[in-house]
């Protein structure tokens, strides 16, 4: 995903936020995956604020629009329902931004067409890449799960046997994969080994396609075994009851 421009959709006011849940993020992604890159579009961001006002401000590189909140009636809408509601909210962004800066409203317009098309499903795939003796391409399979929660799967295609296989990496958090976040990057390792380095090279994750198992690596360099597993904890998703369950996680 390119994220051209850069798009974030922030509550404010008396917008409920419990209503928002993950269901912007996932517009945002759905619609990110389904807009063209766009050179005029590269370092631009946009910030969407849901709230009581209707106002703009398009100086400089960050293009800011305020809008009052879709949420009066949230009951009405299913989880896909929100998530297209969130992508309407995107595209009329984009489309009233456009016109008062001058850009080419087609790209959006397409990109509004595909998002709702997806009907609320996210999928993304990494470009494929081959192992140093050429035996074996994969790539990263990238999906939302439920409770936000995105599991990061390594497609593994074996040239020799000319079969496909799935080994699942991590299970991450959906903020985790928003714009600047991690798991974009796949690599190969070595000829067995495809997937991530983090910190240096002293945090390793990746699929051993030799086993057909995630493996995890911690080799401590500058920083601490302790550092780098907290680093790790961070990344690898778990599921909270409740605030308060949150709260302690991330004070740990």
């Amino acid at each position: 995903m390119t994220f051209t421009p850069y798009i974030t959709i922030y509550h404010e006011g008396v917008t409920d936020p419990s209503w928002f849940g993950d269901h912007s993020t996932r517009a945002v992604l759905i619609f990110s995956r389904n807009l063209e890159y766009q050179k005029a579009f590269y370092r631009k961001r946009v910030n969407i604020h849901m709230g009581e006002e209707e106002r703009t401000d398009t100086h400089g590189l960050v293009k800011s629009i305020w809008l009052k909140s879709i949420a009066t009636h949230p009951t009405e809408l299913d989880d896909r329902g929100k998530i297209n509601a969130f992508i309407y909210v995107i595209c009329h962004s984009l489309m009233t931004i456009a016109e008062m800066e001058g850009w080419d409203k087609t790209p959006f317009e397409k990109a509004c067409q595909r998002s709702l098309a997806d009907n609320g499903d996210f999928v993304w795939y990494s470009p494929f890449k081959t192992n140093k003796s050429r035996s074996q391409k994969g790539r990263i399979r990238l999906f939302l799960d439920n409770n936000g929660k995105v599991p990061i799967v390594a497609e593994i295609t074996d040239k020799k046997r000319n079969n496909l296989t799935d080994i699942l990496i991590i299970d991450t958090f959906l903020p985790i994969v928003i714009p600047g976040g991690s798991f974009q990057n796949p690599t190969w390792l070595d000829n067995d080994k495809f997937g991530f380095t983090f910190l240096n090279s002293q945090l390793l994750i990746y699929a051993d396609t030799s086993s057909g198992r995630s493996v995890t690596v911690i080799e401590e360099k500058d920083l601490s075994r302790a550092e780098i597993e907290g680093w790790l904890r961070q990344l690898t998703y778990q599921h909270f009851e409740n605030d308060a369950e949150l709260k302690d996680w991330a004070n740990k």
